[in-house]
Formats: structure tokens, C-alpha cells, sequence
């Protein structure tokens, strides 16, 4: 934990004279006047992952993080616990939407400097209590740089119900902002939402460092294997028993796969569901599950206390991984549901926790 009261100047001439040329760092600098004195956290991709802090006095604080020379730009967000040990999640005003309302945002990006000044607000969420030491806080506006400028002029929902429309969205705001990690990262997630043209059709409007960038070239490879899908076969995957087991059998027409993992709390509140229509179905549709799991006895625990009579297979490498997500178009949510025929053609697919009416129209296609 450092402890900075420089002001600005100083903070950048330590910063550039104190680490090697070949260090990326990011620097923020703040002044709240209304946020009591405490510990401020910064944290990578997730509030449970803090990777610096530093003490707030009298509403200034101020973080150099170095990174390695190999970084790219990921999301940061910061939260603060006073000396009452009241915990405040901060919030980011931003100029996009989600759900046709303003969104604000949980994080910002990596930029090398980064400036938070002004005062904080609390705001409390509609039919929900909020434990006694938590605040939710928005934030006075942030000034960033270029990364943090393109995710706060991109709706929050833009990825979530991918048409016609998003994608030329998608392609608009790519040229705006030809160098956006958010959007190279957003495109990555959903990449099996996309025709493997469409994916082609966005990278080629990258421009910049980016696209020498792992996770670019990495995408680009995986979209071309996409190209001749139907040569990719399907492995064989282990069982609960350590066989090895084909993941369809023939005999039957349809077949109902079921991605999920033993951590995932929505697949966990869904197998009640899915055993009442296998008990239904379990004649005419084949149900499969397959575990995500990378821990086996996390697995094998899952396995024992859901108790669940049909087919249970595991994922055990990248390989494995990549033929089920070109085959069965899966992204990285969890759970995800969808029924393929015979020749594995997807009839019908549904991500998230599913309602038992949505599981009986999926199987139902």
C-alpha cells in the first residue's frame, strides 16, 4: 500500500524517472472532498481481485501501478473502505445506455493516466437492501484516455441480442474507435454469435497496435477453423466413470446438451427443472450434460448431490474446448442450453437460467 500526496506534476516526473522504459504503468489521481478518509482499493476485472490500494486523506489520493511490458489495456474499478468500515463501490458516469436507460459504469480501462475529481453521490437500488456497511457511490465524471473513452461511448447492452441492427452497430462504433480493446474483447466473448464472415468482416477494421495484439491474432484463428466447421469433429469426452464416450447417440433424433459448471450458481437453480422434463422427454431427446469444470472433485461433488440420470461428460483441455464452441456455437456464459439433430444442426439454443417453459419450447423445436 503506498501513500501519495503529490501533486500532479510530481507524480508523473516520479513515475517516469522511477521504472524502466520498458514498464507500462497506470496513474490516477484524485480529489473527492466528501470521501472519508480510508483505504482506496484498485481492482482487475473483478472486486475480488485488488491489485494496489493506497490511503485517502482529506479526499486525495493518488496510485502509480506499473504493469509489464506485455500488458494490454483490461478493466479496472476501484472501491474504498473508511475508517467505520463502510465499503463504497464506485460507479462511472458514462455518455452510453443500457437497457434504453443511462449506464454507468463499474470500471474504466488501463489508460496511463487517469483523473477523478469532484464529489461522490449514493444511490440506492429499487426493492433491494444493501448490507449496512455497503454503499453503492457514483462517481464525479472520470478523464481517461482513449480505451476508457470508446467503453463509455458503447451501450452496455449492444452485445446482448446480437441482429441485424447491433452488427452494424458493432461495425460503426469499430471504426470509430479502431483500437478499442473493449470491443475487440466484447467481440471475443461473443464470437460464436457471429457468422464466422461477420467476425472476419470486424477484424479486418481494427487498425493500430492492436492487431498484433494474442488475443486479435488468437481470434483470428479461431474464426478461420470456423470457415470449414463441419470437417471439425467432435471429440471423444470422459465420463463420470473415466470412459471416454461419444456425446450423441444416434438412436435418437434430437439431443439436449447441456453446458454448465459445479460453481455456477444459475446452472446449479436449473437441473430441478431440467430433471422434471428428462422425466417427460427422456424417450424421443437425448440429454447430455457437460461439465466446464476444470477442478474433478468439485465435479464428482456436483455429480453426487444433483443426482442426475442421464449422460454426464467433462471437458478436459483446449482442445476439447474449442470443437464444442465452433460445433455447438458457445460462448462464455454458462448455462447454456442447445438441441442439435443428428448431423448437429442447432434447432434451437438458450443461454442463462431458463424458466421450465423456456426448456420445454427449446425441446420442443
Amino acid at each position: 500500500m503506498k501513500n501519495f500526496k503529490l501533486p500532479l506534476i510530481l507524480l508523473i516526473f516520479y513515475s517516469v524517472f522511477s521504472c524502466s522504459k520498458k514498464d507500462k504503468q497506470t496513474i490516477i489521481r484524485g480529489c473527492i472532498p466528501n470521501l472519508p478518509d480510508g483505504i482506496l482499493y484498485l481492482y482487475k476485472d473483478d472486486s475480488s481481485q485488488r491489485i494496489d490500494s493506497v490511503k485517502t486523506v482529506n479526499g486525495s489520493f493518488g496510485i502509480i501501478h506499473h504493469w509489464k511490458s506485455t500488458s494490454i489495456p483490461t478493466y479496472l474499478g476501484i472501491d474504498h473502505i473508511d475508517q467505520k468500515g463502510i465499503l463504497r463501490s464506485f460507479n462511472f458516469p458514462t455518455n452510453a445506455n443500457y437497457k434504453k436507460g443511462k449506464w454507468e459504469s463499474q470500471f474504466f480501462m488501463s489508460d496511463s493516466l487517469i483523473l477523478i475529481n469532484g464529489t461522490i453521490k449514493d444511490f440506492n437500488l429499487k426493492d433491494i437492501k444493501l448490507p449496512e456497511k455497503y454503499r453503492l457511490v457514483t462517481s464525479p465524471g472520470i478523464k481517461a484516455g482513449r480505451q476508457t473513452n470508446a467503453l463509455f461511448n458503447i451501450d452496455g447492452d449492444l452485445f446482448e441480442n446480437v441482429n441485424s441492427k447491433t452488427i452494424q452497430i458493432i461495425k460503426e462504433k469499430i471504426i470509430q474507435y479502431p483500437d478499442s480493446y473493449h470491443l475487440l474483447y466484447k467481440i471475443n466473448e461473443n464470437k460464436n454469435s457471429f457468422s464466422a464472415e461477420q467476425v472476419e468482416d470486424f477484424l479486418k477494421s481494427f487498425k493500430g497496435d492492436i492487431v498484433g495484439s494474442n488475443i486479435y491474432k488468437n481470434l483470428d484463428t479461431y474464426n478461420n477453423k470456423r470457415f470449414n466447421e463441419n470437417k471439425i469433429s467432435l471429440p471423444l469426452l470422459e465420463n463420470n466413470n473415466g470412459s471416454r464416450k461419444e456425446i450423441i447417440n444416434k438412436k435418437f433424433n434430437k439431443h439436449l446438451i447441456i453446458f454448465w459448471a459445479s460453481w455456477c450458481a444459475p446452472c446449479r437453480q436449473e437441473i430441478p427443472v431440467l430433471k422434471k422434463l428428462y422425466s417427460l422427454y427422456h424417450n424421443d431427446v437425448e440429454f447430455v450434460s457437460i461439465s466446464i469444470d476444470t477442478n474433478k472433485p468439485s465435479w464428482f461433488k456436483a455429480l453426487k448431490e444433483e443426482d442426475m440420470k442421464w449422460k454426464q461428460l467433462v471437458i478436459n483441455n483446449l482442445s476439447e474446448k474449442e470443437a464444442l464452441q465452433i460445433r455447438f456455437k458457445l460462448n462464455q456464459a454458462i448455462p447454456y442450453n442447445v438441441l442439435v439433430d443428428n448431423k448437429l444442426k442447432i434447432l434451437s439454443s438458450f443461454t442463462g437460467l431458463s424458466t421450465e417453459n423456456e426448456l420445454e419450447k427449446l425441446i420442443q423445436k
